[in-house]
C-alpha cells in the first residue's frame, strides 16, 4: 500500500511540472472571446443619458516573454456591437476596438497554472450609429492566469479594467456628446507558443 500511494504521489508530482515551460524569448499567439461591461453612460448635452448593455467582445494579440517572469503584450479587442439604451429602449448600437501595449508579471512559471498581473497603454476607437467617436487615450490594469495544457498551447482568462480620458461624439463632423471608456473586459481564449527564438 505504502508504494501504490508513492508511486501516486511521484506521478502527481511528475505531472504537475512536466508540461511547465519559461516563455522567456518566446513569442505567443493569442485568441480570445469574452464579453465588455462599459461603466460611463454616454453623454448628451452634459447629461448621461444613454445606457450601456453588456457586449460581446473577441480579438487576439501578441506575448513574448522576457525571462522567467516577465512578459510584453501587445493585444486588440473589438466589441461589434454594444447596445445603447434610452429609458429602457435601444437607441443605437456602439463598436469600439481597444489597442494595448502592456506588460505582465508571472507568478509561479515553473507551474501549470501561472497567474499574472498587468498594466499598459490603451488607444481607443470607436463608432455609434451614424456618428464616429474620436480616438481616446488611457490605460488598463489586468489580471489573469495561463494555464499550460502542453508547452506550446495554453487556456487563457484575463480580466482588465481599462479607463481613459473622455472623446468627442461627431455627427457630420460635429460633436454630439462626449464617449468614456472606462469599461471591465472579461475574456477566455487560447496562447500558442512558437519554439524559443534565442
Amino acid at each position: 500500500m505504502r508504494i501504490i500511494i508513492s508511486c501516486i504521489l511521484s506521478l502527481v508530482l511528475l505531472t504537475s511540472t512536466a508540461m511547465a515551460e519559461s516563455i522567456n524569448g518566446r513569442l505567443g499567439l493569442t485568441g480570445k472571446l469574452g464579453f465588455t461591461v462599459p461603466l460611463k453612460d454616454l453623454e448628451v448635452g452634459g447629461a448621461e443619458i444613454g445606457e450601456h448593455e453588456t457586449g460581446f467582445a473577441g480579438g487576439g494579440g501578441l506575448i513574448y516573454g522576457l525571462g522567467d517572469n516577465f512578459a510584453l503584450e501587445l493585444d486588440v479587442t473589438h466589441a461589434p456591437a454594444t447596445d445603447i439604451k434610452i429609458n429602457k429602449s435601444k437607441v443605437a448600437e456602439q463598436q469600439t476596438t481597444d489597442i494595448s501595449v502592456g506588460l505582465q508579471y508571472r507568478l509561479m512559471p515553473e507551474h501549470r497554472l501561472v497567474p499574472y498581473v498587468g498594466a499598459g497603454a490603451d488607444f481607443i476607437k470607436g463608432d455609434i450609429t451614424n456618428s464616429d467617436i474620436d480616438w481616446t487615450y488611457g490605460g488598463h490594469a489586468s489580471l489573469g492566469a495561463d494555464y499550460f495544457i502542453t508547452k506550446s498551447i495554453v487556456a487563457t482568462v484575463d480580466f482588465r479594467f481599462v479607463a481613459g480620458s473622455k472623446s468627442d461624439i461627431l455627427l457630420n463632423g460635429s460633436t454630439i456628446g462626449r464617449y468614456d471608456p472606462m469599461s471591465f473586459i472579461g475574456t477566455f481564449g487560447v496562447r500558442l507558443f512558437l519554439p524559443k527564438t534565442w
